[in-house]
């Protein structure tokens, strides 16, 4: 197993790199934020796995911004070998600076037949950052990638995790959840593009809006005229604590093969007032009962992540609706 910072692995794996870095997954002309990162990135993440290795403990990487009116531009890129596994979790974050930053980073995810790659990320950005953030995936045959994200600062994010199933069999599923306070935009959601036959793609989205933030969920999901039996299911959820905030949904779906299956749904509203007064009438307190409801709401990633990781979440969670009113 390989686990180096990229630099390093330009000099001792040339060849490897080169054949991926920035080639199918995510080329420099994708648009104007790669252009940018392919000209000036630096630092991030090389990971490669052998064929048949099965990696049993999560590699971890965390990124920090540690100078003001900056620009950040890491590079994550993870290579999973015929019928290998990895799982691999990011933390990022910024301390709070007078001044606005830019966080332009790139991951890059190529899930060879039969492999599988869990991918975590969770960002913190202090509330001066924007966000501009791109990720791919290209998954061939049978293989498998798994995208959780949890965003919780940033003065504006724009990140789609994207699938692009070219291997009959391969499967995508994503699941984000995005907290947007003050000033907050969280433009955020998930993209996936069926090229292959019995293709399958799940997308969750959950998030949270308050004090006047601004959640958006933002996806895209096409099926291919060649990708029969595809099927597709795209979940997304919004709670919206308070008469400021707003929470859109912009879904973009493109079916060319009728012999497919697609859904989507979407529900977003208030906390139920049922829920809590049951809450307020047990003697919880206002702000106690609304973290004990958002907390149920965006259990599912909890599940998902390693013990530290969900505790580091939750604790995320409870600074950000600390002193919240409905």
């Amino acid at each position: 197993v390989v686990f180096e910072n990229i630099v390093g692995a330009v000099h001792k794996y040339p060849e490897l790199v080169q054949k991926y870095f920035m080639t199918d997954c995510v080329p420099a002309s994708d648009h104007k934020f790669t252009m940018l990162h392919g000209a000036v990135w630096s630092g991030g993440t090389f990971i490669y796995i052998p064929k048949g290795v099965k990696v049993n403990m999560p590699l971890q990487a965390y990124f920090r911004m540690n100078a003001p009116s900056s620009g950040q531009f890491e590079h994550t890129l993870i290579i999973a070998d015929e019928g290998s596994e990895v799982s691999y979790i990011e933390g990022c974050s910024a301390p709070k600076y007078t001044s606005s930053s830019l966080h332009a980073g790139c991951v890059e995810l190529f899930v060879l037949e039969d492999a599988k790659i869990t991918y975590s990320s969770i960002e913190n950005w202090s509330k001066n950052t924007y966000n501009l953030n791109t990720k791919k995936a290209i998954v061939y045959k049978k293989g498998k990638v798994e995208w959780l994200n949890g965003n919780m600062g940033s003065r504006v994010t724009m990140l789609y995790p994207s699938s692009v199933l070219v291997g009959e069999g391969a499967q995508s599923e994503s699941l984000g959840i995005v907290f947007a306070g003050n000033a907050q935009v969280q433009d955020t959601g998930s993209k996936v593009i069926h090229l292959a036959p019995n293709t399958k793609s799940i997308i969750r989205s959950k998030s949270v809006s308050k004090e006047g933030g601004s959640s958006i969920y933002r996806g895209f999901v096409k099926i291919g005229a060649k990708a029969t039996g595809a099927v597709s299911h795209v979940e997304c959820d919004g709670i919206i604590l308070d008469g400021k905030s707003s929470a859109v949904t912009i879904p973009v779906v493109v079916d060319e093969c009728a012999q497919s299956f697609m859904t989507h749904e979407a529900k977003t509203g208030r906390l139920s007032s049922e829920s809590l007064s049951y809450l307020l009438s047990r003697g919880y307190t206002e702000t106690e009962a609304t973290r004990l409801l958002v907390g149920g709401f965006v259990n599912d990633i909890f599940k998902k992540l390693p013990l530290e990781y969900a505790i580091e979440l939750n604790k995320l969670i409870d600074l950000e609706m600390k002193h919240t009113q409905v």
